[in-house]
């Protein structure tokens, strides 16, 4: 324990550019704005070394803000802008943690990651229009999102019919106050909580 220690305190908070060796990948798990390398952890912005002695995880604090991307393991925002049987294309546009992103990414939602029960088609899950919340399951575009968990689903749709904004129901069903049309989704926990996305 105390070679880690000693180890931590030896990198944590040094200051590297692009390509600067961290340390090597038997040590710590690699984090945020890191890379891998012929087993070494490399920097790949300019920044601080930041130590999570708990994930034993290190990762690199840039010294400028740069533009936030999707990662994986975050929750993020989106648009459904495709919908077929077995797949839908979402348009990214924002974290879960309310910061819009400069621009849009593509996400990919297979239909085996829309719902934890059996799903026909992905059109008893989401329609095009509707808004998003998911998780993001890798690190490269096209990003393959997850509904999977009960705060994941649809966070805002619209009425087929005649446009109105669905009411929640049940957690697989929304109507219309308008019309009383009554559609199908898999409903986050969250319906109707945007904040400001």
């Amino acid at each position: 324990m105390g070679e880690v220690v000693s180890r931590v305190s030896e990198i944590d908070g040094k200051a590297v550019v692009p390509g600067d060796a961290v340390c090597v990948i038997e040590e710590f798990m690699p984090g945020a704005w890191t890379y891998v390398a012929n087993g070494v952890i490399r920097a790949a912005v300019a920044g601080r070394v930041q130590v999570d002695i708990v994930t034993r995880t290190v990762s690199v604090k840039p010294f400028v803000k740069l533009f936030e991307i999707p990662v994986r393991g975050h929750y993020v925002y989106g648009y459904v802008v495709m919908v077929r049987d077995e797949f839908a294309i979402v348009k990214i546009t924002g974290s879960a943690h309310h910061v819009r992103y400069a621009g849009t990414f593509t996400g990919l939602l297979h239909i085996s990651q829309s719902s934890d029960r059996f799903i026909k088609n992905l059109y008893d899950v989401l329609r095009v229009g509707d808004i998003v919340k998911a998780k993001v399951l890798n690190d490269a575009t096209p990003y393959n999102l997850t509904l999977k968990e009960p705060k994941l689903g649809v966070v805002m749709a619209f009425c087929g019919m005649c446009g109105s904004k669905l009411m929640k129901q049940s957690s697989d069903t929304l109507k219309c106050p308008s019309c009383g049309n009554v559609e199908k989704r898999k409903v986050s926990i969250d319906y109707g909580n945007l904040k400001g996305l």
